[in-house]
């Protein structure tokens, strides 16, 4: 009889250990599904993350194909060359005569430009002032490659 009771009682000590087994295996699952790295939390972080980078993606495609486009366009046709030398480098023809009409827009933003820069000729620079940069060792002691003195010979020769 104490031999069946000792096996019952190793029985049940098993079972309860595989249950505790259980629950910790139970325990871990749920805390990688809640709080670790690939918990529901992260995963729409990452969602957003995702969504954000197809967003950049096309944009940056949509750019590209522009710039494809507007390569063929230039490599093919003389006239597209042409008209974007008279466009953005304001290029004429020879006794051809370039008139700018400017909105009203574009002549204040340019005032606005012309205002905000600083006056060169009367700076406005009070005395004992700190200096607005500040010089590199390597900008005061070195010189470019070309304008350097040739390297002293070997005496030993």
């Amino acid at each position: 009889m104490n031999c069946k009771i000792s096996s019952h009682c190793f029985h049940a000590a098993m079972v309860r250990l595989f249950i505790c087994i259980l629950l910790l295996g139970i325990c871990a699952a749920q805390y990688q599904l809640w709080l670790g790295r690939a918990s529901w939390s992260r995963l729409s972080e990452l969602r957003v993350v995702l969504n954000t980078q197809r967003e950049e993606n096309e944009s940056l495609r949509r750019t590209n194909e522009a710039l494809q486009a507007e390569f063929n366009s230039l490599a093919n046709n003389q006239d597209a060359i042409e008209e974007r030398a008279r466009r953005e480098l304001n290029m004429v023809k020879p006794n051809e005569i370039l008139f700018r009409i400017e909105t009203t827009e574009e002549a204040a933003r340019k005032s606005d430009a012309a205002a905000s820069m600083p006056d060169v000729d009367a700076p406005d620079i009070a005395a004992g002032a700190k200096p607005t940069f500040t010089p590199k060792k390597s900008d005061l002691y070195s010189a470019p490659k070309n304008q350097r003195a040739p390297k002293a010979r070997d005496r030993r020769q």
